[in-house]
């Protein structure tokens, strides 16, 4: 079955986990140091208008945005060698990291490079995807801009390239206004039918393909965008996208659980920010997410049993 549980039942929290459960039965310096040339310059948010909940607690992510190794440096993957953090984005202001707090009183930023958070030390290597997050602090929200003022690079990253290296400058580019309130998202269970091991005809093979609606409740007008992601509670299947590792109380082996967009058939891509389609910004309300679950085929043999996979929902706002 598919369940969702909210860690808190306060209607208007500014981020939702949601805990979802698939069950059935189977027969993340100083102004002074010198760095390398600026090679890439990214602005964060488009210079878009972000709507963002004045009553979402303390650290809630209200905002992301995503940039891949070759929007990052042009390349592959990119080797990062160190970091210079700006607070406010000021270059009299300079911190170690990861957590900086923006122009806009109530909010700060983080960047994490492939799940891990980028500080004035990192030294890794980009090979997915590099996420900017904006999140709420403990400050008194106001209304405001993130790139006020003649300074406003918050991230100098550097990376290997030729025999000096180059930079990847990370620009908050964007209004920020608070609107009170927040969706809220219903339990809700989804069966997938039992199905015969010989519905499987190798690796990749799905069956028991069953659609059913996210419902998001009572979402208030003027956000400009609402956004939904999955995170897998026990992993991703590498090489499968959109396929939830199980749980470890399941008894079925060579099995996962493939999640796909409604509209489109194709699997969802987990742990990324998706477009609410169905929420109109002038009216608010309860908008639903199409999407299917179906049973995929991981490996050569598989075993039957119980089928127990689960993935966290959370939401965000602009």
């Amino acid at each position: 079955m598919f369940s969702t549980v909210h860690r808190s039942k306060e209607a208007t929290r500014g981020k939702r986990h949601v805990v979802a459960r698939i069950m059935s039965w189977l027969a993340l310096a100083a102004m002074a140091a010198p760095v390398p040339a600026v090679a890439t310059a990214l602005y964060a948010f488009g210079n878009a208008s972000l709507a963002v909940p004045s009553n979402a607690p303390a650290g809630t992510v209200v905002a992301r945005a995503y940039y891949t190794p070759q929007e990052f440096c042009g390349k592959e993957t990119c080797d990062l060698t160190g970091a210079l953090l700006f607070n406010k984005g000021s270059v009299f202001q300079s911190r170690n990291g990861p957590d900086l707090e923006t122009n806009v009183s109530g909010l700060s930023v983080r960047v994490l490079v492939d799940g891990t958070p980028v500080t004035d030390n990192i030294r890794m290597t980009l090979r997915g995807i590099a996420e900017v997050q904006l999140f709420r602090d403990s400050r008194t929200p106001k209304d405001g801009s993130l790139n006020s003022g003649v300074f406003n690079s918050y991230f100098q990253v550097s990376y290997t390239s030729g025999l000096l290296g180059e930079t990847a400058v990370i620009y908050l580019n964007a209004k920020a206004a608070f609107i009170n309130g927040t969706c809220s998202v219903s339990d809700q269970t989804v069966a997938l039918p039992p199905v015969p091991q010989n519905a499987f005809h190798g690796v990749g093979s799905t069956t028991g393909e069953t659609a059913f609606q996210l419902r998001l409740n009572n979402c208030p007008a003027g956000y400009n965008r609402i956004g939904y992601q999955l995170s897998p509670i026990d992993g991703a299947v590498a090489g499968a996208p959109g396929t939830l590792k199980l749980r470890p109380d399941s008894s079925a082996a060579g099995i996962g659980i493939r999640i796909t967009d409604g509209a489109s058939g194709q699997p969802l891509a987990l742990s990324q920010s998706h477009t609410v389609t169905g929420y109109d910004s002038g009216a608010g309300g309860s908008p639903s997410i199409p999407l299917n679950v179906s049973y995929v085929q991981t490996d050569g043999a598989i075993k039957g049993g119980s089928v127990n996979a689960g993935v966290q929902v959370m939401l965000d706002y602009q």
